[in-house]
């Protein structure tokens, strides 16, 4: 199945432009600078919700759930189980090419949302 809430971080105008010359605001392009550029929270906000909603409908099922994505996807899953770290920074979680990591749902749906 493909979910769009599942779609990589959208960097608006600074996409497909060389890193090194991008301006950032942070760990984003600077949304001053770049069209379109995403809202973190707005992000965050739509993988938490397509994990909810999977947790819901799976987490009494003893079966396994496969997930790929992007960096920035499968680190926000990570935040998802483990919480947002101090320093927000969720691709401390991330899994990288060729890389997976294993979550399992509790008994309470989690309260990262």
């Amino acid at each position: 199945m493909v979910d769009s809430r599942l779609d990589v971080f959208d960097l608006g105008e600074a996409d497909q432009s060389k890193k090194e010359e991008v301006k950032l605001k942070g760990a984003i392009p600077d949304p001053t600078i770049y069209k379109g550029v995403e809202d973190i929270k707005s992000y965050v906000g739509r993988i938490f919700d397509f994990m909810v909603q999977l947790e819901e409908q799976y987490k009494s099922n003893s079966g396994n759930i496969l997930i790929t994505g992007h960096r920035c996807t499968t680190g926000c899953i990570g935040a998802y189980f483990k919480g947002i770290p101090e320093d927000k920074n969720i691709l401390c979680y991330s899994s990288n090419n060729g890389e997976f990591k294993i979550y399992t749902f509790k008994e309470e749906l989690n309260v990262h949302r």
